[in-house]
C-alpha cells in the first residue's frame, strides 16, 4: 500500500481545525465571563484575531488540497452575493479597520462556490490591508451570456509592477504571494460552457489596487 502524502496532510490539517474550533469556544466563554473588564479585552482581541487568522490559514490550506484533486467538482450554487460579504464587511471593520462598502444591489445573486469566493475575498481584503489601505468598494457586472465581474477597488498604493506583468501565480509563501495564487484558483476552479474563471490586476489612474474577478 503507497504512502498518500495528501490524505495524511488532509487528516492532520482538519484535526488541527477541530482543535481550533475547540479554542474559539474557550475564547468566547472567556470573554464572557470577562465581559466589562476593561483590563482584559485587548487581549481577547488580540487572542480572537490571531485565532481567526489561523483558523482562516487552515480552511485555505485544505482548500488548495482539494482544489488538486483531479476528482474535484466546484459546487457551484446560487447564492446572494451580499449574504457571503456582510460577514466578511463586519470581521474586517472590527479587527482591521478596513471600511468595506458594498456598491450593488443586495438582490444580486450568481452562481457560485461560496467557500471558494470567501477565501478569494478574504485574501483579497487582507492583501489591502496589509498595503495600508482603509477602504475596499466592492461592484458588479453583469453580461448578456451569463457571466459576471466582481470589481474590488481600495485606495492603497496598488500593486507592484511585477504582479500587473504576471498572467498566472504560485504560492510565494509570502506577503500577498499565497494570497495571489489562492484568489487565482478559487476563481479557475468555476468552469461553466467550457469557460473558466479568470483574475485580473490592475491599478486605478488615482491610485489603488483593482483586482477583478470574471465568473462564467
Amino acid at each position: 500500500m503507497s504512502f498518500d502524502l495528501n490524505t495524511l496532510l488532509s487528516a492532520e490539517l482538519h484535526d488541527i481545525k477541530n482543535l481550533m474550533q475547540g479554542l474559539n469556544s474557550c475564547h468566547e466563554t472567556l470573554a464572557e465571563q470577562l465581559q466589562g473588564q476593561a483590563l482584559y479585552q485587548d487581549n481577547l482581541a488580540n487572542i480572537q484575531l490571531h485565532s481567526q487568522n489561523l483558523n482562516h490559514r487552515l480552511i485555505e490550506l485544505l482548500s488548495i488540497l482539494k482544489l488538486q484533486n483531479p476528482d474535484f467538482n466546484c459546487s457551484e450554487d446560487e447564492h446572494w452575493l451580499i449574504d457571503t460579504l456582510t460577514p466578511l464587511m463586519h470581521e474586517f471593520k472590527q479587527l482591521n479597520n478596513l471600511d468595506i462598502q458594498a456598491n450593488f444591489d443586495a438582490e444580486f445573486n450568481g452562481f457560485y462556490d461560496e467557500q471558494l469566493l470567501e477565501i478569494a475575498l478574504r485574501n483579497i481584503f487582507t492583501n489591502a490591508n496589509r498595503a495600508g489601505a482603509t477602504q475596499v468598494l466592492v461592484d458588479i457586472q453583469e453580461f448578456d451570456d451569463g457571466s459576471w465581474l466582481i470589481q474590488l477597488t481600495d485606495n492603497g498604493p496598488g500593486f507592484k509592477s511585477e504582479h500587473l506583468k504576471q498572467d498566472t501565480f504560485t504560492p510565494q509563501g509570502a506577503e500577498s504571494g499565497l494570497g495571489l495564487y489562492l484568489i487565482e484558483q478559487a476563481v479557475s476552479a468555476h468552469i461553466r460552457a467550457g469557460k473558466t474563471g479568470k483574475m485580473k490586476l490592475d491599478n486605478h489612474e488615482n491610485g489603488g489596487a483593482i483586482t477583478q474577478l470574471l465568473f462564467p
